[in-house]
């Protein structure tokens, strides 16, 4: 059996596996209720949002469903983009809006003193970045941002597609109105679903609302679905649903989300300093470095990449863009396996030095 190490979708342990082993149920009937009412309040009580959905498809999905039912046609989006995935809300954020982007290079963090600026010149209704960017192992400092982009008066959209749960986040304290994560991540379920969080101000924004371009994405029917009828408007993944609420019970079991956080941190740091032994560079800027997944240098990076795979079944990714040729990323999020990654590491050491 191997070790996967990427950063989505990741390790996901037995017991997660077999809690989709059950008999079919359909998505109208009332176990379907009970487990989607625990899943939609847990998420809610997790995040300090007004509501919260769990909505089938990938966290690009939850993203464009955040982007549809807040930003309007003839406004504009302010995204600080960092990376590929910062590029990638840009993109999506144009099918629905005009959008100004600006960009720092890969590897660097947004923290308030770069962003200040940006925020202040800008005439964007909406707001947007992603808090950790994955290409890079970039964690941004998005409290701080979002606080300041809220004072400003605009509605905020946040990209936690791998960044929660193992950063924190408190919606009302951190100014978030459209949260967005996917569950293959940090929450360690397998793929399928998008977590969208709100705030009672995103859903002034769209209640009611007769023109959302959208009708998957469309909030007003999750909303209306589950408030009716504690159900979705369409079929979900049930399966992964039973995963994720397995996933839940791990959190609240370990401590809830406040342990969940400190587990990864404490993770984080022990990779890094496990990378740096080796003598290799790490692409995050410092104070900027991801609890997700660490991202570091070298120069056969595919060499490495393919020995890890071929002879010892590890499964350790590349970077993305400037980094493509010359980054790698080893994923510590969700439900992952100590031992394992340790004995990942001992094995990198000694691929390192062979390539």
């Amino acid at each position: 059996m191997g070790i996967l190490l990427s950063p989505g979708p990741v390790h996901v342990p037995q017991d997660v596996m077999l809690a989709q082993v059950q008999e079919m149920i359909t998505h109208r009937s009332g176990a379907f209720k009970a487990l989607y009412t625990d899943l939609c309040t847990r998420s809610a009580k997790y995040l300090n949002a007004e509501e919260a959905y769990v909505i089938t498809g990938s966290g690009t999905l939850g993203i464009e469903a955040a982007i549809a039912n807040c930003c309007l046609l003839e406004e504009k989006m302010l995204v600080l983009s960092n990376g590929n995935f910062g590029d990638l809300l840009a993109e999506t954020a144009k099918v629905y809006t005009n959008v100004d982007k600006k960009s720092i290079p890969a590897g660097k963090g947004w923290d308030l003193k770069k962003a200040k600026e940006h925020i202040d010149h800008s005439d964007a209704k909406v707001f947007g970045m992603v808090y950790n960017e994955t290409g890079y192992g970039v964690r941004n400092h998005a409290k701080e941002i979002y606080q300041y982009a809220k004072k400003k008066g605009m509605y905020t959209i946040m990209d936690s597609v791998s960044g929660w749960p193992s950063l924190p986040m408190d919606m009302k304290e951190f100014g978030v109105d459209f949260f967005v994560t996917g569950v293959q991540k940090a929450i360690g379920a397998p793929p399928g679903a998008a977590v969208v969080g709100l705030s009672k101000e995103a859903i002034g924004r769209f209640e009611g609302r007769e023109k959302i371009p959208s009708h998957y994405c469309n909030l007003n029917r999750h909303r209306k679905t589950y408030k009716e009828k504690g159900q979705s408007p369409n079929t979900p993944a049930i399966t992964v649903y039973w995963a994720i609420q397995r996933c839940y019970d791990h959190i609240d079991k370990e401590g809830g989300i406040p342990a969940w956080v400190e587990k990864h941190r404490v993770i984080s740091e022990y990779v890094r300093g496990r990378i740096t032994e080796m003598g290799l560079e790490l692409i995050p800027e410092k104070g900027f470095e991801s609890w997700s997944l660490t991202a570091f240098k070298h120069e056969k990076a595919a060499d490495v990449k393919k020995m890890m795979q071929d002879r010892y079944g590890v499964t350790i990714v590349g970077c993305k863009g400037d980094f493509k040729d010359n980054g790698l990323r080893i994923a510590h999020m969700g439900l992952f396996d100590r031992k394992n990654l340790e004995i990942a590491l001992d094995l990198l050491e000694g691929v390192i030095e062979q390539v």
